[in-house]
């Protein structure tokens, strides 16, 4: 064989990024990675027909599949080396890009970290997150007067806890409490509400933060932040949203003081400083006197205005309707306000699909639960001021009920649940519950995405999944297990893949 055909069989044949060893332990006295093609470390003379022919290597599943050990230094590889694997072999794998990167069987492996140890166990009102820079922001409210921003990188790594006082007006129940991280003009933001412990006030603030999730005093604002509303209402409020260019805040609770139980739905408009747009005023109000509205739902929309959602009951039924009214920047409702029938329990939340699908009033869309053939889905409607539309995002495993969250990324819409059951060993109804956590990945195709073949044990407040996108196609999650003896609650992040 010529020297220059040798040269490129060497070239063809040990070209790749480093790689790692075998998974298990070393040799006693391993050989280090050939490293980096250069002239000093390869034998570009050697014969490689006079060595014989090359053994397999050691690994044989995904990109290993076949791989045979490269000439390095003028003899194969005693161990296969990304020299040997190629360029999309990695020892520990970190890409997510549909191949099993590390040959171990498993492609694109999800990565399980406890976050937090929780006090009170928050449910869905009580924690939110936002993404940032470097990262994500999550928000819990799990013990008195304080809330505790914990901030993660984009491994879902925990980088540290920033706790800041609050002003709550009834300290003894924090399920007085909702919450919700906004992104501003400004940057980060937490918004919080309270209500009194008659059922006779509710009051809204907002507390501006930094990228690491420390609080950003403006100047003579009160320790609980700037004050956004101040109403003799009695509910906390259930949501708030950010207008499209990021100065304003919309939110909306509903009135369940005495009397009235929930049949009005108040909202306001302020700036960032709590300076007021728009005074409190009523949405919406039920369309008859044994209903109720439930899960109220806010987003700001691109075209300035605004979106409010509530779900209609008869009081005590799981089923009535979701009603949907457009407002304007002045929160005036635009056209008629939309209906539409639900089944049990449907945990409706508002999405912005974004430009792609098409002008403001095209693009916003609602993810909500529902009965399909006795088995519970994830449905998706769309085109919301038009003819409408309905498509299954996905079906949960039998008998189960998706505890669910979504997110629209610059991929699509992702969501992930926890697929959840009654224990059958019974116990505290608050513990009773148990389930696996499931995600959409490449494709679209439902994966069960849980940290061991164990159903992960669950709280009745743990009806949320905070989901957030990462870079590199990664997905981030954050749901909370919890044990009734010893009693402990954990906020729990999975780092995924969705391509």
């Amino acid at each position: 064989m010529s020297w220059t055909r040798l040269w490129a069989v060497v070239l063809a044949v040990g070209s790749g990024a480093l790689g790692g060893c075998e998974d298990s332990d070393p040799p006693a006295n391993p050989l280090p990675d050939a490293g980096t093609v250069d002239a000093g470390t390869s034998d570009a003379g050697t014969d490689a027909g006079s060595l014989g022919e090359p053994l397999p290597c050691e690994k044989a599943q995904g990109v290993c599949a076949g791989a045979r050990r490269a000439v390095v230094d003028g003899a194969y590889e005693p161990v296969c080396t990304a020299r040997s694997y190629g360029a999309d072999y990695e020892a520990t794998e970190t890409r997510c890009d549909g191949l099993d990167n590390d040959c171990d069987g498993v492609t694109d492996p999800p990565t399980w970290s406890q976050v937090a140890s929780l006090g009170l166990p928050p449910h869905g009102g009580r924690i939110s997150s936002v993404r940032v820079t470097d990262g994500i922001l999550a928000a819990v409210f799990d013990r008195e007067a304080v809330v505790r921003v914990i901030r993660l990188d984009t491994a879902l790594t925990p980088l540290g806890t920033t706790e800041i006082p609050v002003e709550v007006q009834d300290a003894s129940s924090l399920d007085s409490v909702s919450t919700r991280l906004l992104r501003t003009s400004q940057g980060p933001a937490l918004y919080y509400a309270s209500a009194g412990p008659g059922g006779d006030h509710t009051r809204g603030h907002l507390l501006l933060l930094d990228e690491q999730g420390h609080r950003v005093t403006r100047q003579g604002e009160p320790e609980g932040g700037a004050l956004l509303f101040d109403q003799a209402v009695g509910d906390r409020a259930t949501a708030a949203a950010v207008s499209a260019d990021g100065t304003r805040v919309f939110a909306a609770w509903r009135d369940a003081s005495l009397g009235t139980a929930g049949r009005e739905l108040w909202g306001t408009l302020t700036e960032l400083d709590g300076q007021t747009v728009v005074a409190p005023r009523v949405l919406m109000q039920v369309l008859a006197q044994d209903k109720v509205l439930h899960g109220v739902d806010v987003m700001g929309l691109r075209d300035g205005g605004f979106l409010v959602l509530a779900q209609e009951l008869k009081e005590g039924a799981s089923e009535g309707l979701l009603r949907l009214q457009h407002l304007d920047a002045s929160l005036q409702p635009v056209g008629e306000e939309r209906t539409f029938s639900v089944e049990e329990s449907p945990t409706a939340r508002l999405v912005d699909l974004g430009a792609v699908a098409g002008g403001a009033l095209d693009s916003p869309a609602i993810v909500l639960r529902s009965v399909a053939g006795g088995e519970r889905a994830l449905k998706v409607l769309g085109n919301l001021f038009g003819e409408g539309t309905t498509r299954t995002l996905a079906v949960t495993t039998p008998e189960e009920v998706p505890w669910y969250g979504a997110a629209v990324t610059a991929r699509g819409l992702e969501a992930a649940w926890l697929s959840v059951s009654r224990d059958p060993q019974g116990g505290d109804s608050s513990f009773g519950w148990r389930g696996r956590f499931w995600a959409l990945g490449q494709g679209g195709t439902a994966k069960d995405l849980s940290p061991g073949a164990d159903l992960m044990p669950l709280h009745r407040y743990a009806q949320w999944v905070m989901l957030e996108e990462l870079p590199e196609h990664w997905m981030g999650a954050l749901v909370m297990t919890s044990t009734e003896r010893p009693e402990a609650h954990t906020l729990q992040a999975v780092r995924y893949c969705a391509p």
